[in-house]
């Protein structure tokens, strides 16, 4: 009798030991045919989370807009659509049907680069654009004049050096949850623990930006390579530079650049302007139809002043030029 107490207490112990696990991660399903199914683990990355528009691609009829929420919900043009992440992959049902199904995906500042099919999108973020120091061209205090993020996830930011003259760094930009992360030549990191919305960029231990260029606003000439320039010399001049938006009946490329002379109430000089930042340049077309003419352009601090003026010359050596204060915004 004990001795079969004993068996059928061993027995049950080992049925026990070999019940399968309690992890569906591990465990594949069966279709009713018996064949195993591999179990999909989903996740949600935040950095998809957002609306995102249309930029370019091989399927020009795909969807001109994607509204990923958090969770798995969304949307799109004409309906809704769920989403999830697998394995590193992107995968979206559509409510009209159609799917995205296992896209390897990247980001690239705000832009979204999908492999299959070959899509990008662009993010409606905030960072997005010029920043320029609260302030900067009378009371300049910070470290950074000046930060510019593109779409496609290069950035540019513009300090002062020793000597009072702009120069710059690249970087290559990401988006993190504290904010933004700078890359410099595929090696160097530095996190600027950030928030923006439309009108100001706050970046901790850097100040605040607001959301505009170094270069609109009207500048009156304070100094050249001869000296200092009063307004009562004959070479005392006043620029001012536009920043062309749109309205509903015309659309304007291109900005405005208009020139006095001393004492003059009408312009000397006067067209369309393109800032060429990578060239360090402007670009104008003479309203009065005359061959177009380089102007280029630099910022320089004074440590003695705390304000930002800005340097037009002919040529880029700069031996000559003409230095302008900052007057007002327009």
């Amino acid at each position: 009798m004990n001795m079969k107490y004993a068996l059928s207490s061993m027995l049950l112990c080992l049925s026990l030991f070999c019940l399968p696990g309690c992890n569906d991660n591990e465990t594949p399903s069966n279709t009713p045919d018996g064949e195993e199914i591999e179990e999909i683990i989903k996740s949600y990355d935040w950095q998809l989370e957002g609306k995102w528009k249309y930029a370019s691609g091989n399927d020009s009829d795909f969807s001109q807009t994607l509204v990923f929420e958090k969770n798995g919900k969304g949307s799109y043009d004409d309906g809704t659509l769920k989403w999830y992440c697998s394995n590193n992959q992107l995968y979206i049902d559509f409510d009209n049907g159609k799917s995205i199904k296992d896209c390897n995906y990247s980001f690239y500042g705000a832009t979204l680069q999908l492999k299959n099919p070959q899509l990008s999108y662009i993010l409606d973020c905030p960072f997005i654009g010029s920043w320029l120091a609260t302030d900067a061209h009378n009371h300049f205090t910070g470290s950074t004049f000046y930060y510019t993020f593109s779409p496609d996830g290069s950035a540019e930011c513009f300090t002062f050096n020793t000597s009072g003259i702009w120069e710059s760094q690249k970087y290559s930009w990401f988006r993190t949850q504290n904010g933004i992360q700078l890359l410099f030549n595929m090696t160097t990191t530095k996190d600027l623990i950030c928030q923006a919305d439309a009108e100001k960029l706050s970046i901790q231990g850097d100040g605040e930006f607001n959301h505009t260029s170094p270069f609109y606003g009207k500048w009156k000439s304070v100094y050249s390579q001869n000296g200092i320039i009063n307004e009562e010399d004959e070479n005392f001049s006043t620029i001012e530079l536009y920043q062309r938006t749109h309205d509903d009946y015309v659309y304007y490329k291109d900005d405005y650049f208009v020139y006095y002379k001393k004492d003059n109430k009408y312009a000397s000089f006067q067209g369309l302007m393109s800032i060429l930042l990578p060239n360090r340049s402007l670009l104008i077309k003479p309203a009065d139809g005359n061959d177009p003419l380089f102007l280029y352009f630099r910022f320089y601090y004074s440590k003695d002043s705390g304000k930002v003026y800005l340097e037009l010359s002919k040529d880029n050596s700069f031996t000559e030029y003409t230095r302008y204060e900052f007057v007002t915004a327009l």
